[in-house]
């Protein structure tokens, strides 16, 4: 194998381990599971959400993305899924830069809620695998498929199985 060969190797290697990040955060936040989330964030790091019409929120510093998750993955929700697609992924050398699809449905506050939109990363090598120096999470749609769901609702409309808790591989 020649020098050429092994570069390409190894950036393929480094984009499977960049999107087990992906799906590791993914399936942390779905189950409820900080621990798992925070596990793919470097130290120190920056989390940036943002929604249609207001300004984005930003999350400086390791302490700061650990409090956004210990807080607002403490919820009832019945249900969150994300689903990832459409990865772009610029490596160079131990630096990656990532641009991909998400969407997501959520029952939140008695709402059925489907939305979406991209995730802007940057990323760092740590060790053997990947982690997150910089999140953009920016929401670019909030539908709400149904305002109240009910009993009458969850018989007849949808079934919401429960959020599984602690998830991981």
């Amino acid at each position: 194998m020649d020098a050429n060969d092994e570069k390409k190797l190894r950036e393929y290697l480094d984009r499977e381990q960049i999107r087990e990040a992906f799906n590791r955060y993914a399936f942390g936040v779905d189950s409820s599971d900080p621990e798992a989330v925070l596990a793919v964030f470097d130290d120190p790091c920056t989390l940036i959400a943002s929604m249609p019409g207001k300004p984005p929120r930003r999350y400086e510093g390791r302490t700061a993305v650990e409090r956004f998750f210990n807080k607002g993955l403490n919820n009832d929700f019945k249900l969150l899924r994300h689903r990832i697609t459409d990865n772009v992924i610029k490596v160079d050398g131990d630096r990656a830069d990532t641009r991909l699809y998400w969407d997501e449905i959520r029952e939140q506050n008695g709402q059925l809620i489907l939305g979406g939109g991209i995730y802007f990363d940057k990323l760092r090598r740590v060790g053997d695998g990947w982690k997150f120096t910089e999140r953009h999470a920016m929401s670019t749609y909030w539908i709400t498929l149904i305002d109240k769901v009910d009993e009458h609702a969850l018989a007849t409309n949808v079934i919401l199985a429960p959020r599984p808790k602690m998830v991981r591989v």
